[in-house]
């Protein structure tokens, strides 16, 4: 009896799911989750006429006259469109709705020709503050055209999305026939772009480096960052609704690095669908420095749009946009003495065009996931005899080397600090600075890439011999990207100095001195050996 009511219950709720679904007008937006929820359209109409049909894709319209938004400003409507870029010359002898409609019905859906006319039509209608014919609000999920307003429509979202939306993108406008009182479906042809930061990395002082999450560079030594932005592709052609398609990079560096070059790009790279395009031309995309000196922020605009252009690209087979640039670690830079953590970390966000209606408009990715860069520290302390806070040795010399041998062309070259450390020199003049120990037997390294060096006493304290040469190791593990592991290395080493020992010197002399001593040892061995019989004798 339970399992028959049941049963009755669920085909009742069924039957009224049916019921509300069949009553629900078609969405105003196909939603791809969130991204198209809850947006806002206006409908113009561009012709009124007869329509007829039962599927909106196979509506067709008769008796056709200027819709409601064009018929007041008709002619001026005719004479933009003569010369509107691509589809003008089609135009040249319409005089009339109907001989400008005889055009348009010889093309196809979402061809070249037809998105031309909508971008055409959209920016006509808005340079003029044309008034829409109707609007459907966000939130209301469904767009119904009045029983007398059929016609030919150009659809516009026009959602008021809030200052720094990072979510949210404009749907490209849509034109298409409608019948009066007909559930108009509208599909998204909206496409948002990601972008993310890396960082070149040399692990092993070879060239099997390549860019990731993290690095290990020196102090004043050159590196590359780059800043990848990946355009979806799409399949409704979104990016061919707008005139220009601009992807803008934001790129703040921490206090610690250095922007390399104001007004110059390493390189700037498109790749679509297999193919590669570098920008050679540095018109092509802008460079802001404005904020450089006290964000340390820089912006790189390029005009995606007109760069694939350029290289027989199509946007909507997706891409990517790589800017690559030098930077370098400078005197503010965090040094990791031991493990953790920096705060040598930079990160990038994008904005972008994603309103085809409104060339201003821009949308604005999250930022992204940071890259960090660390750099160590060397600290030495110099001692006499042995390790001791009192034994603590001024004055002895150091200079530091990439080989065992100690070669003059393996020296590292070094210059000194404000504060009294050293740091690589990566000048091609002169000579690197010898480290002296200081007072306090202290002389550091500050800001060095990982790996081996070997520290060699170029100049021993009086009384002093010189040390063996000292292997330094630097390893480190940064898999984790935000910490460092240096198991293995040796950051800090207390060297010892021993003092001079004495030496013995050949000698060149007479023979007389040696006979000396033969012979007065002779005559103690003898006198012993008397005495020794005179004992035994007194003693018998």
């Amino acid at each position: 009896m339970m399992k028959k009511v049941i049963k009755k219950l669920l085909a009742a709720l069924l039957a009224v799911a049916m019921v509300c679904a069949m009553a629900i007008p078609a969405f105003a937006e196909n939603s791809e989750g969130d991204v198209d929820s809850h947006h806002t359209y206006s409908a113009f109409q561009i012709f009124k006429g007869d329509v007829e049909g039962n599927n909106i894709k196979d509506f067709k319209i008769s008796n056709v006259d200027w819709g409601s938004n064009i018929i007041n400003n008709s002619d001026d409507f005719l004479n933009k469109l003569r010369e509107a870029d691509r589809i003008g010359p089609l135009f040249t002898n319409a005089k009339s709705a109907q001989e400008v409609l005889a055009v348009i019905s010889q093309w196809h859906d979402s061809d070249d020709y037809s998105i031309a006319f909508a971008r055409f039509v959209c920016h006509y209608l808005y340079s003029n503050d044309a008034n829409p014919t109707y609007v459907v609000r966000a939130g209301s999920n469904a767009l119904t055209i009045p029983e007398a307003k059929a016609g030919y429509y150009l659809f516009v979202d026009t959602t008021d999305f809030s200052k720094d939306d990072s979510y949210h993108s404009y749907n490209s406008f849509l034109l298409m026939v409608t019948k009066g009182n007909w559930n108009v479906p509208i599909t998204p042809k909206a496409e948002k772009p990601t972008v993310e930061k890396k960082v070149y990395d040399n692990p092993d002082g070879t060239s099997t480096g390549g860019f990731g999450s993290s690095a290990d560079h020196a102090i004043n030594e050159k590196f590359q960052f780059q800043l990848t932005a990946t355009l979806p592709d799409s399949t409704n052609r979104a990016y061919d609704y707008y005139d220009k398609y601009s992807v803008i990079f934001h790129d703040t560096l921490s206090d610690g690095i250095t922007y390399d070059k104001d007004d110059e790009l390493d390189s700037v790279v498109i790749k679509s669908n297999g193919n590669t395009y570098n920008i050679t031309d540095s018109s092509k995309y802008t460079i802001d420095t404005t904020d450089l000196e006290s964000q340390n922020s820089f912006v790189v605009n390029i005009d995606v749009k007109a760069c694939a252009k350029d290289a027989g690209f199509d946007l909507n087979d997706g891409a990517t946009i790589t800017v690559t640039y030098t930077a370098h670690l400078n005197d503010k830079a965090y040094v990791n003495t031991a493990g953790g953590g920096t705060s040598n970390i930079n990160k990038v966000y994008l904005t972008y065009s994603n309103n085809p209606q409104d060339e201003s408009s821009i949308g604005k990715t999250p930022e992204s996931t940071p890259v960090y860069v660390y750099t160590y520290q060397l600290s030495n302390t110099k001692y006499r005899d042995e390790v001791n806070e009192n034994n603590k040795l001024e004055g002895a010399g150091f200079r530091l080397y990439s080989d065992e041998a100690c070669n003059a062309e393996d020296e590292i070259k070094l210059k000194m600090n404000d504060d009294g450390t050293y740091s690589r020199d990566f000048s091609t003049e002169g000579k690197g600075v010898e480290m002296l120990s200081n007072k306090d037997g202290q002389f550091n390294v500050k800001g060095l890439d990982a790996g081996t060096y070997y520290l060699k006493e170029t100049k021993a304290p009086d009384g002093y011999s010189a040390c063996k040469v000292i292997p330094v190791t630097i390893k480190a593990d940064h898999s984790r990207n935000d910490q460092v592991n240096l198991e293995g290395s040796n950051l800090t080493n207390d060297i010892v100095n021993i003092k001079a020992g004495g030496i013995t010197l050949p000698s060149t002399g007479g023979i007389g001195t040696t006979i000396f001593y033969v012979v007065g040892g002779g005559l103690m061995v003898a006198a012993i050996v008397l005495l020794v019989t005179k004992k035994r004798m007194e003693n018998k």
